[in-house]
């Protein structure tokens, strides 16, 4: 069996050519959704100096579900989760996700604990128009039928560097445009940090 290189896994992207072709105007829907929001971005200048941590947690969350669904940053289905949040200890950033995964060895290898019972690993349905499933939890009826599920995941903490981003302007005025160019070029740094950590942890498990 072949191995999957890291360089051939997305753990998140941008879907520019959706966002742009559901947009209101034609433009951006993610524009549309950061200028709707334009007072949590403002709160990145309310401290002594401008924070580009909260502005990029700001663009991220904004970008990403439940604010935006489908979110301008899209995920592979084995990333259950992939958060950006500010450090309350120092300010920095920090990357939070979860990644669907096989059982672990010492389950996988022993039926002691399994009582008899057939285990079902995650529930998955084809994901339209394309190769891949979705990774779901089961519902209520299959537990009511007794169906038992070990659904796997890894939860993954870590830091995310704040140097490559855009420096924030000593204050926030200026056109709504440069907000949205700005939130943009955010996203677009975080999508390289988070691939940088998540798509090799995702090939392993792939492989």
């Amino acid at each position: 069996m072949g191995t999957i290189s890291a360089s051939r896994v997305r753990a998140v992207w941008i879907d520019a050519g959706y966002d742009r072709e559901m947009a209101s105007d034609r433009v951006s829907r993610y524009g549309h959704y950061v200028r709707d929001h334009v007072e949590h971005f403002r709160e990145a200048w309310d401290w002594e100096q401008p924070s580009p941590a909260r502005f990029a947690a700001t663009a991220w969350q904004v970008a990403t579900g439940p604010i935006m669904a489908p979110g301008y940053v899209r995920r592979h289905p084995r990333l259950l989760s992939a958060q950006v949040e500010v450090n309350d200890w120092d300010g920095s950033l920090i990357g939070l996700a979860a990644v669907v995964t096989p059982w672990p060895q010492p389950l996988a290898s022993s039926r002691e604990w399994r009582a008899g019972e057939w285990w079902r690993d995650w529930p998955t349905e084809p994901d339209f128009g394309t190769d891949t499933v979705r990774y779901l939890d089961p519902g209520g009826q299959e537990i009511s039928r007794g169906q038992h599920f070990l659904m796997a995941s890894a939860a993954l903490a870590f830091p995310l560097p704040t140097q490559p981003l855009p420096v924030l302007p000593p204050q926030p005025g200026g056109p709504l445009a440069d907000l949205v160019t700005l939130a943009r070029a955010y996203v677009e740094v975080l999508v390289a940090e988070m691939n940088r950590v998540l798509s090799p942890v995702i090939a392993s498990v792939e492989r």
